[in-house]
């Protein structure tokens, strides 16, 4: 779709820097004058930051580009929000990878319970706190999926805890329900320690973090996400003001306005707002034409603070896709 459609309907924009079709003093020349806020990707799933860093992996093509792109934003009195994907990089994840079951180590993401990764990040918010951005929206927060992680980190902390050998696998875990259910809450109490981490030296930096929720039917919205993400929305809502729900991100398609599923869509986000008494905003990918006027009455009939779309797919879009839904 053309920008100026997305913003005329109040839309505010994801830019992702290196994938822009035209430069940013073009499309200010477009829209600058309607545009209130924008969010721009600091650190892409590559692992490559877009700012000055020297901790992330850069290219001497795009290190200035981010910072560029934020700072012209900031020119012309448009609010701006950072985005950074947070466990998943393909620069780090060799070292600090997250393992399946099987032994597999998918490409890109991370284990939640990697120290090494953990200072890492606390370092890349400090340097993302140099640039002036005062919201960071935290993206692809997790374990990959339900069949994560498996590494020998994982494996001898969540062993030794209960005094049991550490060669297990996952189906181990579901032939006893109630060491299965151990599992599920030793991740999510992981997953609570890194955000609780994060959100403290955001805060000590003066940077409000907001949190993107992956709300998809296929993940059983915010029903599944414990199970197969490790996050549990009650416990996550205690660190954050504002969520940010990407509508269907990995199921790709949205039910058609007034149907019955975009009705219990409408009304799984009301409950998630009831539940976590927070300020609620919609995400998604590119939409079409169709897919535009859907998200508009979503937010709408949510009362929903903003709606935020991508310009562009990522490029690890087709991987994310794979992974998150292992089920």
């Amino acid at each position: 779709m053309e920008i100026k459609e997305l913003v005329y309907e109040g839309v505010k924009l994801v830019f992702d820097p290196p994938k822009l079709k035209t430069s940013i003093e073009e499309l200010l020349l477009q829209v600058g004058g309607i545009l209130s806020e924008a969010v721009v990707v600091l650190k892409g799933g590559d692992g490559e930051a877009y700012y000055p860093s020297v901790v992330s992996f850069q290219s001497e093509k795009l290190r200035e580009l981010g910072l560029k792109m934020v700072n012209l934003l900031k020119d012309v009195d448009i609010e701006v929000k950072g985005l950074i994907y947070v466990h998943y990089d393909e620069y780090l994840a060799e070292e600090c990878g997250t393992v399946e079951t099987s032994g597999k180590k998918p490409e890109g993401f991370i284990c939640p319970l990697n120290e090494m990764y953990e200072e890492q990040f606390l370092k890349i918010l400090e340097e993302i706190s140099q640039i002036n951005i005062e919201n960071l929206i935290f993206a692809l927060t997790g374990y990959a999926s339900g069949s994560y992680c498996f590494c020998e980190k994982c494996k001898a902390t969540f062993a030794m805890d209960r005094r049991m050998p550490k060669d297990f696998n996952l189906t181990t875990l579901q032939g006893e329900k109630e060491l299965y259910n151990e599992w599920i809450e030793w991740r999510s109490n992981n997953i609570e320690i890194f955000l609780s981490k994060a959100v403290e030296k955001a805060k000590e930096l003066n940077i409000n973090p907001v949190f993107a929720i992956e709300f998809d039917p296929i993940l059983r919205f915010e029903e599944g996400l414990k199970e197969s993400l490790g996050i549990d929305v009650k416990k996550v809502a205690n660190l954050f003001n504002h969520f940010i729900i990407m509508v269907n991100p990995w199921e790709v398609l949205l039910p058609r306005m007034g149907s019955k599923g975009f009705n219990e869509l409408v009304q799984r986000i009301k409950k998630l707002r009831r539940e976590v008494n927070k300020k609620l905003s919609l995400m998604y990918w590119p939409p079409n034409e169709e897919e535009l006027k859907t998200l508009v009455q979503l937010k709408e009939e949510t009362n929903s603070e903003n709606l935020y779309v991508f310009l562009q797919y990522p490029e690890q879009f087709k991987n994310w896709r794979e992974i998150r839904t292992i089920t």
